[in-house]
C-alpha cells in the first residue's frame, strides 16, 4: 500500500471524483454541485477530528491495481467563494492563480481584503452596504460574522497595493435565511407577547441559553 497523509496539498492533488468518494468513505453524501475548494476545506475538518481518535489517517492506494490513481495538478485560477454556516457566519475561502499570487509575494505592499456586500435584491447592481475585511497573512479561508437583518451576500476579493484596491474575483450571490420577525427580535430580558403554544414550546428559555453561548450573534 501506498500511504500519502492527509493534508491541503494531497487533497488539492485529487481529482473531484477522487474526493467524493474520500467523503463517502467518512459517511459524508457529497451534492453534485458542490464547489471543490468546499469539499477540501470539509474533508480536513473532518480528518483533524478523526486525528484526534486515531495516531494517523493516511490516504491508501493499493499498488496492485491495474488502474493507479492519477493526481492531478492544482487548479491555475483566481476564485473566491462563500458558504453560510449558519445565519450569522459566512466561510470564505479563496486561490489564485500563479500571476496574482507571485505579484503580493514579490511586493511587501500588496496585500488581499475581502469586501461583503449586502444586497436587498439578488439582481441590484450595487450593494446597499458593505464592508471590508483584512485576509490573515498565507490564509486561503476566513470566517466573517455578518450583520443582522441582511437578504443577500456577495464577496469580492481585493488586491490591495497602496491606497488602491482591485476586485480580482468575486463570488456568487447567496440568500441569507429569513426567519420570523417576532423571533428575530427576541432579546433576553425584552419582554414579548407570546403565544401559549410558543410559551410551551421552551422559546423564552433556548433565547437565553442562544445568548449565552452565541452572544456575538445578537445585535
Amino acid at each position: 500500500m501506498n500511504e500519502e497523509p492527509i493534508n491541503r496539498a494531497s487533497l488539492e492533488k485529487l481529482s473531484f471524483s477522487d474526493l467524493v468518494q474520500l467523503a463517502d468513505e467518512y459517511g459524508v453524501d457529497v451534492p453534485e454541485d458542490l464547489d471543490r475548494r468546499f469539499l477540501i476545506a470539509e474533508l480536513l475538518e473532518l480528518s483533524e477530528e478523526s486525528n484526534n481518535k486515531e495516531d494517523e489517517m493516511i490516504i491508501a492506494t493499493d499498488v496492485d491495481n491495474q488502474q493507479p490513481l492519477v493526481l492531478n495538478g492544482n487548479f491555475n485560477e483566481t476564485q473566491v467563494s462563500c458558504v453560510l454556516r449558519n445565519p450569522a457566519w459566512l466561510f470564505v475561502f479563496w486561490n489564485l492563480n500563479d500571476n496574482d499570487l507571485a505579484r503580493i509575494n514579490d511586493n511587501p505592499a500588496c496585500s488581499l481584503k475581502l469586501r461583503i456586500c449586502s444586497y436587498e435584491n439578488p439582481g441590484d447592481a450595487k450593494p446597499d452596504e458593505a464592508f471590508e475585511v483584512q485576509t490573515p497573512s498565507q490564509s486561503q479561508e476566513q470566517y466573517v460574522l455578518l450583520p443582522t437583518g441582511k437578504k443577500y451576500i456577495k464577496v469580492e476579493l481585493i488586491c490591495v497595493t497602496g491606497s488602491t484596491g482591485e476586485v480580482i474575483a468575486f463570488s456568487p450571490v447567496i440568500s441569507i435565511p429569513q426567519g420570523a420577525a417576532m423571533v428575530n427580535e427576541m432579546q433576553p430580558g425584552r419582554e414579548e407577547p407570546l403565544s401559549p403554544v410558543i410559551e410551551l414550546s421552551g422559546m423564552k428559555e433556548l433565547i437565553v441559553e442562544q445568548y449565552r453561548n452565541h452572544r456575538h450573534s445578537f445585535s
